[in-house]
């Protein structure tokens, strides 16, 4: 229940922190350059890192099951 009530809390200052910041970038990365949103870009960040999160910890999970 804490860790819900934490990850709650997490998720409210994220959506706080990306609609305070609204201003349109240029993310550039290798050849790709790209102007979005500077708030739909933390939330494609916090997307990635919560998959890559679930990903690592169910990949955990499987080897302790073999």
């Amino acid at each position: 229940m804490f860790k819900f009530i934490v990850g709650i809390l997490f998720g409210v200052v994220a959506v706080i922190f990306v609609m305070q910041n609204v201003q349109v970038i240029e993310v550039t990365f290798l050849a790709w350059s790209i102007s979005m949103s500077r708030s739909i870009l933390f939330i494609l960040m916090l997307l990635i890192g919560f998959f890559l999160g679930w990903l690592v910890t169910s990949l955990k999970v499987r080897r302790r099951r073999k």
